[in-house]
């Protein structure tokens, strides 16, 4: 008899609060809904102002308002309600998610400095990642010769390094509108990291925007995968700026093979987070969130927390 998927699950599946965050709804009832469904644990990006420059000056989002002023209260008020959902529900952070430029000599010091604190946080939630994004695209005009790849490279070393001493694991995902968004660039990337101190966090659907094959990127470096994002999208070429980010969909509504992610990960038994992710969803948050457990344990065979997980835990 052939095992389920859920047999053989040794990841726990959590998600992420991009409908709610990036919407301005309110952060709590959020949580409350996720732990109700079953979720274990959450991902939220970290909105500090040097992230959100990048996203300004980078990424192809449109026109926007000026940039609010965040102050140091909101912020650590922010993170205090992640704590009050960790205590009171006990639904956990997995991780932040945060910009960088990386390759920017002048900036690089801020950025550093910035990164470590955050993973000193998330030290202290217990939480297992730090995720980072960014550097500059092709696309907005910035060259990608091998030197630009070896300071890309060192500078998520050096935060690896740090963030290990303090028992948080550094990853990068590649990311539209961000120095890695195709399978060529992450094969020129991987060439160069060390990845015994920087992992990877695949996102399939960012990888199937750039026309890539999620499940080829994720098999052929399945060793160095420390986090999963799972997230679909309709790929339409036709779709440019901030448009593609409104093609990601629930899961199972789009083009990605999320079976064959998932065979990937349970054939190397691993054993880290998968979150799902959509980002401002095109019906209400929740539904989304409903229709992708749904495919998740009806489609995919998959459980939340997996037996295992939970035994562990």
């Amino acid at each position: 008899m052939t095992a389920s998927r859920a047999d053989r699950q040794r990841f726990s599946i959590g998600y992420h609060l991009n409908s709610w965050d990036l919407t301005g709804q309110p952060l709590r009832p959020a949580l409350d809904f996720l732990a109700a469904q079953g979720f274990g644990w959450f991902e939220i990006l970290a909105f500090t102002s040097l992230s959100d420059q990048f996203a300004r000056k980078y990424m192809q989002l449109g026109n926007l308002a000026p940039p609010g002023v965040t102050t140091d209260t909101d912020i650590l008020r922010r993170f205090a309600l992640l704590s009050e959902a960790q205590s009171a529900l006990g639904i956990r952070l997995s991780s932040l998610y945060v910009n960088a430029t990386f390759v920017n000599p002048v900036a690089w010091a801020y950025e550093r400095d910035v990164l470590v604190a955050l993973a000193r946080l998330l030290k202290g939630f217990g939480a297992p990642v730090l995720v980072l994004g960014g550097g500059p695209s092709e696309a907005s005009g910035n060259r990608h010769g091998p030197q630009d790849y070896k300071d890309f490279c060192r500078a998520l070393e050096d935060i690896g390094r740090r963030t290990a001493d303090l028992g948080v694991a550094t990853v990068y995902h590649p990311h539209l509108d961000t120095f890695i968004e195709r399978r060529d660039q992450l094969d020129r990337m991987m060439d160069e990291l060390d990845t015994s101190v920087a992992g990877l966090c695949i996102d399939p659907a960012h990888l199937a925007q750039t026309h890539s094959d999620p499940v080829d990127a994720l098999k052929t470096y399945v060793s160095a995968v420390r986090y999963m994002h799972f997230k679909d999208t309709r790929v339409d070429d036709s779709l440019v700026g901030p448009e593609r980010y409104a093609a990601f969909c629930e899961l199972g509504a789009g083009v990605v093979d999320l079976a064959g992610l998932v065979d990937v990960l349970l054939d190397a038994d691993y054993r880290g987070l998968a979150i799902v992710e959509l980002d401002a969803s095109q019906k209400t948050a929740e539904q989304s969130t409903l229709e992708s457990i749904a495919y998740l344990r009806d489609t995919l065979g998959l459980a939340l927390t997996p037996a295992s997980a939970a035994a562990a835990a």
